[in-house]
């Protein structure tokens, strides 16, 4: 702006200009304002994600669990004279 006042009438202001309306024509990023829902939200997944995988821990905990009472249980009872059918998982799939 102070080129206009300088006296320099020869100057070329082409470039400048460009310049200047490439500035105004182009995108400004958005201005984000991040409120603290955002940061609450984002808390609340990653908290729902730890209490699910603690959760799925848990539930493989108490299904070993349960297995290893019942093959206890079911070896007591062999000893004492009461058969039970052994699963077997060696035995091949059957064909379709």
């Amino acid at each position: 702006m102070a080129a206009l006042f300088t006296g320099d009438d020869n100057r070329n202001f082409y470039a400048e200009d460009d310049y200047r309306a490439y500035l105004i024509s182009r995108n400004p990023p958005p201005i984000v304002h991040r409120s603290g829902s955002v940061y609450v939200k984002r808390l609340r997944v990653h908290g729902r994600r730890a209490v699910n995988l603690v959760d799925f821990i848990l539930h493989r905990m108490v299904e070993a669990l349960a297995r290893s009472k019942t093959r206890r249980i079911q070896r007591e009872l062999q000893l004492r004279g009461i058969r039970y059918p052994q699963e077997t998982h060696d035995e091949p799939l059957s064909p379709r």
